[in-house]
């Protein structure tokens, strides 16, 4: 039968994918844990006294801890499993708080009840970006860890690079030393980003030129092919309203001053994925330090587009790579930058959509 190791090298044999030694030593030792979790049932999971309960996976942009995640997930011989992208799962676990009032310990109900479902949970891209997940990260973790949940995540930063310049770090960094207590922490580590290797790249992203608004109404109509649409108007995401330059049944397009500005957060984004597949952002801008919030929820959205094979064309008044190259999160902001590029390519476009529509 086919596992984790005899799937990395069938791919590898048959050039699908490049050999790439980093790669291969990781998914021999997730292989293994694979292997030992798909032993134990229901109860000797519950019982058994293992203080390490899963895999946080770090490393930089491209270097496939997204597509070895992929493989893993679907080599986990259980049915009591999920996946999820880190900001998904957060902003239901803050849906569910919401609703618990004068709930003793809400965490610890919200982890019981995921255990009535899951022995394992999956986590795409854990990156904390707000104090409301920072402040119940700590407490989150020790109770889905209580009820003996398993989690294997990736990110691309060690657990120490967590939330870094965040407000009230201090209060954080309990929850750093939960991860590398009961996790299994390890590097993925290449020297190449795999993402650089195709060329197939579309004429999506339209760079310093002047006719950009007349280049992004073609991409519009070419898309919209039922014609239905509205011009000038506004959506209503998490009870506000959002100004729009065009929208159809499949398709909006926003400015950039609009959709990263003020007011906006990652929950408008989410909702926003379940309603439509193609995205058109125009007048992407230079963005100075100053600038850094307008740089993360940017950041956010790309993430979320990403994550559920959204698809994006976009006008920017500088090169892509410039968009913000200095500031506090310009480090962070590099891991944008290599999904813009591979959002271009023909093989990222080809992909399903992977949200749950509304």
């Amino acid at each position: 039968m086919q596992n984790l190791l005899t799937w990395y090298q069938e791919q590898t044999t048959s050039a699908k994918l490049r050999f790439d030694p980093a790669q291969q030593r990781l998914v021999e030792e997730l292989n293994q844990f694979l292997s030992n979790f798909a032993s134990l049932n229901f109860i000797t999971r519950l019982w058994r006294k293992d203080h390490k309960l899963g895999y946080y996976i770090y490393g930089d942009v491209g270097r496939g801890k997204s597509m070895i995640m992929n493989a893993m997930y679907q080599y986990t011989d259980v049915k009591r499993k999920t996946r999820l992208h880190f900001h998904e799962f957060m902003h239901e676990t803050h849906e569910k708080l919401a609703k618990m009032v004068n709930v003793d310990d809400p965490l610890a109900v919200i982890a019981k009840e995921l255990k009535e479902q899951f022995d394992i949970i999956y986590l795409d891209e854990m990156h904390v970006s707000d104090i409301a997940t920072a402040m119940i990260m700590k407490r989150l973790l020790e109770s889905l860890f209580a009820n003996k949940i398993y989690i294997v995540t990736s990110s691309n930063y060690h657990p120490d690079g967590l939330w870094p310049n965040g407000l009230m770090r201090e209060r954080f960094l309990p929850a750093i030393e939960v991860l590398k207590d009961r996790l299994n922490v390890v590097s993925l580590n290449s020297d190449q980003d795999y993402r650089l290797i195709n060329t197939s790249i579309n004429q999506l992203f339209v760079v310093q030129q002047a006719d950009s608004h007349t280049a992004l109404d073609k991409i519009f109509t070419a898309i919209n092919l039922d014609n239905h649409q509205q011009q000038n108007s506004v959506i209503e995401i998490c009870t506000r309203e959002i100004p729009t330059i065009k929208s159809g049944s499949d398709i909006i397009w926003f400015d950039f001053s609009v959709i990263c500005g003020n007011m906006r957060s990652q929950l408008d984004y989410l909702e926003l994925v379940k309603q439509f597949n193609w995205f058109i952002i125009s007048d992407v801008f230079l963005l100075t330090a100053e600038k850094k919030d307008v740089a993360r929820r940017f950041t956010w959205l790309i993430d979320i587009l990403y994550d559920s094979s959204s698809k994006l064309a976009l006008s920017s008044t500088v090169p892509i790579h410039n968009i913000y190259a200095q500031g506090d999160f310009a480090n962070e902001f590099e891991r944008t930058i290599s999904r813009l590029e591979e959002m271009q390519t023909q093989e990222y476009l080809q992909k399903k959509l992977t949200v749950k529509p509304c």
